[in-house]
């Protein structure tokens, strides 16, 4: 997909009347799959904006009716479709003469010589209908091969206790168990966001294996009286649908622990992979447990959900003082809420003062606790990289196949520039956990940042597909192709997100980026100088974002000069503002986005003062631009230049 810059005077209202026309009632009552965006073997078909884009960059726009056909024979899966149930399905029903399928059909033909590469034809079957034969439907029917380590998914455990308002603590329960066989650093384990998805008949094994690419699948059930559990569990090799191993676990609430233990080793000795028991035997008030478990149920990523949660989690602790889980757990709330809500000065302290305690003591009572680690990390000032690099390696560490763990690794490194490294995290991640949805929006925007364009936004519009609901996978990619001056993405995802009723401050802002660059006239630059000056004046410096932007308006030397004259002192103080109201520093080392900034040799002094070359030195871990040719001048020496006459300039007298 080639990049394509926009003409001037194009802003927010050319997207929105671009809008009114691909989305304005037909007169034969044409509708569009709602579907965002669907994957088809090399192949991105996006119905609502009515564009098939190749891998490779080649692209094209269909008429409404043909997207309607296309989509409705890969919907078929390889099935034969007739005459009569295309004319139902894509023209409600309307009876059209033969020419009208006809003339589709040879479109979707063409369209296959022209983009397919073999990815699929159109065939069709005489006096009956027509089918889609495909190497993707293909690839996607056969078993996928095996990876050479195992892989495990462990699934939500069935739920058998009286009433399924306790469906809570089967799944807590299941949570517990995942957690303490990926313990094993021996043993690779799919995140519970990904493997907790498959529920009742979706629980094959087969089919685990081919959505998953799981080898090895552990499920049970769960069923509790009064003070009693009773866990079944067993464990399957997907290949040839074998069960390896299957125990029955009858345990006192109290001594749960014992049991998930024995679990955890059963499954390690059966994968022949080691497993390192607690070395503390754990024992906790039944009370206490269902308080954590009820906490930790997976309702919501929003900030609110985390500060429900804190109130349990305190009574947990309170019944159980030994509970390292509980107190790790509202270590983390307690982080989320702190740096997500703002509050006065002294609320904030007291507050954070809290998260760190909590964190202190589940990491007295479990060193190893990733949850408490990953807090503390949050509880550094934005500005401390290597002491939020240490804590999340810890985490690693601890538990080297945590995918929340190697997110937060992922989005340190792009902060400090390492974004090939970053990449390399976050693709692990959505490995061990394909459908995690934080992992996919870090994996998409990383593409970008090492400059591959175009395959990062292919990447967003498969989870787009994924997640319609999700505002993110729009307004964000949106937001870069605005600064990255695409004007023809920017475009079309203007018509997904009105489409798809998204909207809030964040889809507004989108907007007046997009027309803010599209024409950065006189009286925009003054605008955005203003919004600098006002932000200088109210921090101490300009958010990154928008010192971005005027640079992209024209307006490098004023930016230059008031960083200057800035201070990113709030970068380094444990309540400076988070991240989502000064974006990462990492914005600047983008590939894509900041590149010819970058090349200018007053960027190092930009990085100096946010405290990015001392991480550099004292690391001797370099950012991608520092690598020989990156730029046009060498980027380790001038950063070694600056740094020692920033120090010389401090230790004088």
């Amino acid at each position: 997909m080639s990049v394509m810059r926009g003409t001037e005077n194009g802003d927010q209202a050319t997207s929105r009347a671009m809008s009114r026309t691909l989305l304005a009632p037909q007169p034969d009552r044409i509708v569009l799959a709602r579907e965002i965006a669907v994957r088809f073997g090399p192949l991105t078909i996006e119905p609502v904006l009515r564009r098939v884009a190749h891998d490779d960059g080649r692209e094209a726009l269909l008429e409404p009716r043909v997207m309607q056909v296309l989509v409705a024979l890969i919907h078929a899966g390889g099935r034969i479709l007739t005459r009569d149930d295309l004319l139902l399905s894509c023209w409600s029903g309307v009876v059209v003469g033969e020419d009208a399928i006809n003339r589709v059909i040879g479109r979707l033909r063409r369209l296959a010589d022209g983009l397919g590469d073999g990815a699929f034809k159109l065939e069709t079957i005489t006096k009956v209908g027509y089918r889609l034969v495909s190497t993707a439907l293909a690839a996607a029917s056969d078993p996928a091969p095996a990876p050479a380590e195992p892989l495990l998914a462990v699934l939500a455990f069935e739920n058998l206790c009286d009433g399924e308002d306790m469906a809570w603590f089967s799944d807590g329960v299941s949570e517990e168990i995942l957690q303490t066989v990926a313990r094993s650093a021996a043993l690779k384990v799919i995140g519970r966001g990904s493997s907790f998805q498959f529920r009742g008949a979706d629980k094959a094994a087969a089919h685990i294996s081919a959505t998953l690419k799981a080898t090895h699948v552990l499920d049970g059930s769960v069923r509790r009286a009064g003070s009693t559990v009773r866990i079944a569990a067993h464990l399957i090799e997907c290949a040839g649908e074998t069960t390896l191993w299957s125990d029955r676990f009858d345990r006192e609430l109290s001594d749960i622990f014992a049991a998930q233990e024995e679990i955890a080793a059963a499954v390690a000795a059966a994968l022949k992979t080691t497993f390192a028991p607690d070395s503390k035997p754990r024992k906790v008030s039944p009370v206490a447990y269902d308080l954590y478990l009820k906490a930790c149920a997976p309702s919501s990523e929003a900030i609110g959900s985390h500060a429900e949660a804190i109130y349990p989690l305190e009574r947990a602790v309170s019944l159980a003082p030994q509970f390292a889980p509980a107190w790790g757990a509202l270590a983390h709330a307690r982080a989320i809420v702190n740096r997500g809500i703002s509050v006065d000065e002294h609320s904030g302290a007291v507050a954070r003062m809290d998260a760190v305690v909590a964190a202190e003591m589940a990491l007295s009572l479990d060193s190893g606790c990733t949850t408490a680690l990953l807090a503390l990390a949050q509880l550094l000032p934005w500005g401390d990289y290597r002491g939020r690099e240490s804590l999340i390696k810890e985490a690693l560490r601890a538990t080297p196949h945590n995918p929340q763990a190697m997110v937060d690794m992922a989005w340190l490194l792009t902060t400090v520039g390492r974004n090939e490294e970053a990449l390399g995290q976050a693709a692990a991640a959505l490995a061990l956990d394909p459908l995690n949805r934080g992992a996919a929006n870090c994996l998409w925007q990383l593409l970008i940042a090492v400059g591959r364009y175009e395959e990062g936004q292919r990447s967003n519009a498969v989870y787009r597909g994924k997640w319609p609901a999700a505002a993110v996978f729009i307004f964000a990619p949106m937001a870069l192709a605005a600064l990255a001056g695409d004007w023809m993405e920017f475009d079309r995802l203007a018509v997904a997100i009105e489409a798809y009723g998204h909207s809030g401050p964040h889809v507004d802002r989108t907007f007046a980026l997009g027309k803010m660059l599209r024409d950065p006239n006189p009286a925009r630059r003054e605008r955005i100088l203003a919004i600098l000056g006002r932000q200088q004046a109210s921090r101490g410096a300009a958010g990154f974002v928008q010192l971005l932007i005027a640079d992209k308006m024209g307006l490098r030397d004023e930016v230059f000069a008031l960083i200057e004259k800035a201070s990113f002192d709030h970068l380094l103080a444990v309540d400076g503002p988070a991240p989502a109201e000064i974006a990462s520093p990492g914005i600047i080392l983008d590939k894509t986005l900041n590149r010819s900034m970058m090349e200018d040799r007053r960027f190092v002094r930009f990085c100096s003062k946010i405290g990015l070359c001392d991480y550099w030195i004292q690391t001797d871990r370099w950012p991608d631009c520092a690598k020989d040719g990156a730029l046009p001048y060498d980027f380790k020496s001038e950063v070694r230049r600056l740094t020692e006459k920033v120090s010389r300039s401090l230790s004088s007298p």
